[in-house]
């Protein structure tokens, strides 16, 4: 039985309640714990760890904090299916400062796979920077991987980190940034995305007008992305967008077709942060060497946003890509007690600019038949509602920057065709009831059908079963401004 300390408590909710007040103005906290918060706080601070642990840890992070270990209430992760992992802290120092705590959930063999599963310990109600010498925190949650999760492993990483630090791991297993490794679990029903690639047509120099309107014969002719999906879990986004590509000698031609009730922003000044609100956003890595590539954004006032970056997340915003854009806009910018229905956005990118500073790149100028490694993304921020991003081929992490994600784009000739070549060929008015996907997941597939049908064969009535993971995922709550894995964390200026 877990043992706590009345009259200790009462001592720690007090020096946490002076603690949060003090901090107030500093971590805009807007409401001290309540009569809630103090009781689950009580229930989970415990003065001995468990007896038994699925899994036993114990990880010293710089003699600050012990990871004691876990417990998880299943040995087969269902995407889909929500599990409940139970962590268990150890406190050896008072911890001031503003630590917090981090969960990663990953393919053991790759970071391409990631889910952010952060939160704030005790259901939100016990931040790090309240915990206390010798108290022993018990942190309860749940947590589901997306429903096309594309590998058969999960393997869970811990940690605390503030601003662009991590803890470091002094004792215990732990990767080289200083992740504590706990457990690695075999997924059912993995599957992989599927290679987007879409065709490019070449039209003469001089058809394309930058107004915003497409109404040029060859924008209906060009093949569309079809429709954007969610970056996080590659789900139907709840209104559409869409993109289609043109070239010429000179030129690439980009048009994005948004619906949008709310068309909104407030940034009028070039390189502003437009992500922060609502964009449309093309990524080129040309040469294909997922290193060197671009990044251009556009938002509903025509007002564009561009950097080249040398190697991952080292935006150099001084660059100049010399884009241009029109936009046309159904409804009214800025006037958020209206409703509007859309916008398009018509980007014209020199064809030099996909070489950033560089002085010569492989594939540019293009021809036809060239390929390069593309994405592009929309962020959209409804009134009175968190931002949202979408994309052609989602990273499924919160993380745009993710170049082994990116689709490829393919340099046709005049009628459309590149002799060869297969490329998607989805409608520009359907949306995707999910991500396409192909193959199946590799061994133990035997282990896990069984564990699979064992599992359905004992769950409460009413339960999710394997049958349920093919059931939409729910959103995760992933801030896609934070790089997701690495010892740094990537700061807002540096976009997504």
């Amino acid at each position: 039985m877990f043992r706590y300390s009345v009259s200790a408590f009462t001592k720690i909710a007090l020096i946490a309640l002076t603690s949060l007040v003090l901090v107030g103005c500093v971590e805009q906290t807007p409401d001290l714990p309540s009569e809630e918060d103090v009781k689950a706080a009580r229930e989970n601070v415990l003065s001995v760890p468990p007896a038994t642990m699925k899994y036993t840890i114990n990880a010293d992070l710089e003699d600050k904090v012990t990871y004691l270990g876990c417990d998880i209430d299943t040995d087969l992760i269902v995407p889909g299916k929500p599990f409940t992992l139970t962590h268990y802290w150890k406190v050896n120092q008072n911890i001031s400062d503003d630590w917090r705590v981090f969960i990663h959930l990953e393919s053991p063999d790759s970071k391409k796979n990631h889910l952010n599963a952060d939160h704030t310990p005790v259901g939100g109600k016990y931040p790090v920077r309240v915990w206390k010498k010798g108290e022993i925190i018990r942190d309860i949650h749940k947590v589901s991987l997306p429903t096309n999760w594309p590998s058969n492993q999960m393997e869970m990483l811990v940690g605390l980190w503030k601003g662009n630090l991590r803890m470091k791991v002094v004792k215990g297993p732990a990767d080289s940034e200083n992740r504590v490794k706990v457990f690695t679990l075999p997924v059912a029903g993995a599957k992989e995305q599927e290679h987007r690639k879409i065709l490019a047509r070449k039209v003469k120099n001089g058809t394309i007008k930058l107004d915003g309107k497409l109404d040029e014969s060859a924008w209906k002719e060009a093949q569309s992305t079809g429709a954007f999906v969610r970056t996080l879990d590659g789900l139907p986004a709840d209104q559409n967008t869409t993109a289609k590509v043109l070239w010429d000698d000179k030129m690439l031609y980009v048009a994005f077709e948004m619906e949008d009730k709310d068309v909104w922003t407030t940034l009028t000044k070039h390189d502003d942060k437009l992500w922060t609100q609502e964009a449309v956003e093309m990524f080129i890595d040309a040469d294909g060497d997922g290193k060197t590539y671009v990044e251009l954004q556009a938002n509903p006032k025509g007002i564009t946003f561009d950097s080249y970056l040398p190697s991952y997340r080292k935006n150099e915003n001084d660059w100049d890509s010399n884009m241009k854009a029109g936009v046309q806009v159904d409804g009214t910018v800025d006037i958020r007690t209206d409703q509007d229905k859309g916008w398009t956005v018509e980007l014209g990118i020199p064809l030099e600019a996909a070489m950033g500073k560089e002085k010569a790149m492989k594939n540019v100028p293009p021809q036809v038949g060239t390929e390069w490694r593309v994405n592009f993304f929309r962020m959209d921020l409804p009134n009175g509602r968190q931002q949202s991003g979408t994309g052609w081929s989602p990273p499924m992490v919160g993380d745009f920057h993710s170049l082994d994600k990116f689709g490829t784009l393919v340099f046709a000739n005049e009628k459309g065709v590149v002799p060869g070549a297969a490329v998607d060929a989805p409608s520009a008015d359907k949306v995707p009831a999910k991500v396409a996907t192909k193959g199946e997941i590799p061994s133990p597939d035997k282990a896990i059908g069984a564990a699979l049908k064992a599992a359905d064969k004992n769950a409460a009535p009413g339960a999710a079963t394997s049958a349920d993971a093919t059931k939409a995922a729910p959103k995760v709550p992933v801030p896609l401004s934070r790089k997701p894995y690495g010892q740094k964390i990537a700061p807002p200026e540096e976009g997504h």
